[in-house]
């Protein structure tokens, strides 16, 4: 068991509440940073350093947890929410601080776009600014931590989009979007929420993979699903105005005679309260609102430039020993020929084969390769269903932006 200690913060000033939150954050990040050089300096950890929220981790069963932390059964300890998260580690190794919830979020789930999101965020470090961290934007970085899970990635650059001035709905919308090109109700009766989705699908990749999320700022507590709908979630509401959310029905003892509203999360679906005025808001509500806030439409169809997929050639342009040439030289086999670019060409499908791949490592190999044979794929990827654009075209797309990344911590037509 870590020491555990509960630190007070003594605000000098009144401020609002936002900038002590972002106060407090600037502190928390430059203790981090300040004992990377220590012996025990990955052994430091915050659970919250919070003015909203308070959150309480451990490697505990669950039924213990109210033993261990004594706060959580006093009766004068009292909160308008609670997020209560119970999992089992399995791609990392468990740790204290690795513990669910993370400071914003509960995920259940895992994200399989890891890497590359970690790159992304690494690579847009040096350009995010924004005014509400008046020039100390250096103080709080860097964003993502490649020794963390994924669950705790995610959590930190929420936590970034919230304490730079978003909505928690807003940054989880950014970050988890839901498949919006293809889907019949959004395209016709909610077009200024595509216009959202079209505005920051340049600026930010989506964080994908089975999620479900629960999370708060303590001014508002919700919870989404991910584009692929794959983890359970259902929600009661109660005629004493209590909403609760659980991955499964029969979590809590419930009387049915007091539920005024139920249902479950679909594909990219969300739900949210606003604790101060305790009003429940279903999916398409948190979105409109969201999408709502700015000319997002108006932005994109100003600036945005559309690239239009062009007929293949009906005949070949090259001799035979001309296309055999270019093929040796990027590494193409007679087998990659036949059996792939052949029956994709004609089929319009990807191949299929069997499972056994027994040829040499391309790496170790003594012909070239194509590019791609020296990669392989990383354990989430494998263990999961494959996901491709062919068969899984509802909640996936090949298209790709090209142009200036926009600066994700500020709003504004220039980003579009």
């Amino acid at each position: 068991m870590p020491n555990i200690q509960q630190v007070f913060v003594r605000v000098v000033k009144e401020e609002n509440i936002d900038d002590i939150e972002r106060e407090l954050y600037i502190c928390r990040k430059l203790i981090e940073r300040a004992v990377k050089s220590e012996t025990w300096g990955n052994e430091l950890y915050f659970c919250s350093l919070s003015n909203q929220t308070i959150v309480y981790k451990g490697m505990l069963r669950s039924e213990v947890l109210g033993n261990f932390y004594l706060d959580l059964k006093s009766d004068i300890y009292k909160s308008p929410f609670a997020i209560y998260h119970r999992r089992y580690s399995t791609n990392t190794s468990p740790r204290w601080p690795l513990a669910q919830p993370m400071r914003l979020l509960g995920h259940n789930g895992e994200i399989n776009t890891i890497q590359g999101n970690l790159n992304w965020m690494q690579s847009r470090e040096a350009s995010l600014k924004s005014p509400v961290w008046r020039g100390r934007e250096n103080e709080i970085r860097p964003f993502g931590n490649p020794k963390a899970s994924d669950s705790a990635n995610l959590d930190s650059t929420a936590e970034l989009l919230i304490r730079s001035g978003r909505s928690a709905e807003e940054s989880l919308m950014i970050l988890v979007p839901e498949a919006y090109k293809n889907h019949p109700t959004l395209m016709i009766k909610y077009p200024e929420v595509v216009d959202f989705y079209n505005y920051y699908k340049g600026q930010m990749e989506a964080w994908d993979g089975p999620a479900l999320l629960l999370f708060s700022d303590g001014k508002t507590v919700g919870a989404c699903l991910d584009r692929n709908g794959l983890r359970p979630a259902r929600y009661w509401r109660t005629i004493d105005n209590v909403v609760y959310v659980a991955s499964e029905v029969g979590v809590l003892p419930m009387d049915e005679s007091k539920v005024v509203m139920k249902g479950r999360l679909g594909p990219g679906m969300m739900i949210s309260v606003d604790l101060t005025s305790g009003q429940v808001y279903e999916n398409t509500e948190v979105k409109k609102q969201v999408a709502l806030s700015n000319p997002y439409g108006k932005w994109v169809n100003e600036n945005m430039r559309s690239l239009r997929p062009v007929n293949f050639l009906s005949a070949t342009v090259m001799d035979n020993e001309g296309i055999l040439r270019h093929q040796q030289a990027y590494g193409y086999s007679s087998e990659d020929v036949q059996m792939v670019i052949e029956t994709m060409a004609a089929q319009a499908k990807e191949p299929t084969f069997c499972m056994g791949d027994d040829i040499p490592l391309a790496v170790i190999s003594q012909r070239s390769h194509v590019l791609y044979d020296y990669f392989k794929q990383r354990f989430a990827q494998v263990t999961n269903p494959a996901i491709d654009p062919l068969r899984e075209g509802l909640v996936m797309s090949l298209e790709v932006n090209i142009g200036k990344r926009g600066n994700i911590l500020e709003v504004g037509p220039e980003n579009a």
